[in-house]
Parts: C-alpha cells; structure tokens; sequence
C-alpha cells in the first residue's frame, strides 16, 4: 500500500474512531476500504450500516468513486433510491447499493479520503 492511501486509512480511523476500518490491498498501491458501522440518520432503515470504497494507488490524484452502502438500506419514508443511488451492486463480497457521486477536482489533489466520504453521507441525508 502506497504510503499516500496509508495515511488516507490512518485518517479514515481518526474521522470514524468508533467503527471498524478494514483495509485491503489491491496489489498496485491502494485499498478496498470497509468503514463499519456507519451512522446513517433516522431517514433510512437500518440507521446503521457498512460503507466501502476503493482508494486508488494514484490517491490522492485520484476520485474515491463509487462508493458503497449495505444492500439492506433501505429509505424510511418508503420512497425507492433514484439514480446515482443504485441497488444491485457488490462490492468485497457484500451486496451493495453504489452511491455515484464524482469529484471532478480530485485528480488535482483537492479532496481528502475522508472529505469525500462525509460528502457522500451528507449527500444521503439530502436526497428529496
């Protein structure tokens, strides 16, 4: 694992010091991340679930995209996901619903592991 996406890691276990951080190497340089559990609010079902992505040996020049959530979330409302929120994914091994959500800015270094992935859960918590 390149020193870069070690550090990412380092940083992801600090942000979510209350969850388990599963890095895997991918064999170039990066990591397949699992984060578990992440708080989810009382918008879904369960309010608690894994999270996964792939932090590329180019990191951070590189976008953390897509990013995954457990395939038993549900919404609480009873509305379906809508694109970019998409079921039918894995990822690991584990049943998934791939969040899409790209940052253009990233191959020049602009975001953080960690930003990212609180974006993405803030994204959640403001879907219509």
């Amino acid at each position: 694992m390149k020193t870069e996406v070690a550090a990412a890691v380092e940083e992801l276990k600090r942000q979510f010091s209350d969850a388990s951080i599963v890095a895997t190497e991918d064999g170039q340089g990066g990591a397949h991340v699992v984060v578990e559990p992440v708080l989810l609010s009382a918008r879904f079902t369960p309010s608690k679930t894994w999270l996964g992505f792939h932090i590329a040996p180019s990191y951070p020049y590189a976008d953390i995209y897509p990013v995954f959530i457990g395939d038993e979330v549900t919404r609480a409302d009873g509305k379906l996901f809508e694109a970019p929120i998409t079921r039918g994914h894995n990822f690991q091994g584990r049943s998934a619903i791939q969040i899409s959500r790209r940052n253009g800015a990233a191959q020049a270094g602009f975001q953080k592991a960690t930003a990212k992935i609180l974006k993405v859960l803030y994204y959640l918590e403001q879907i219509p």
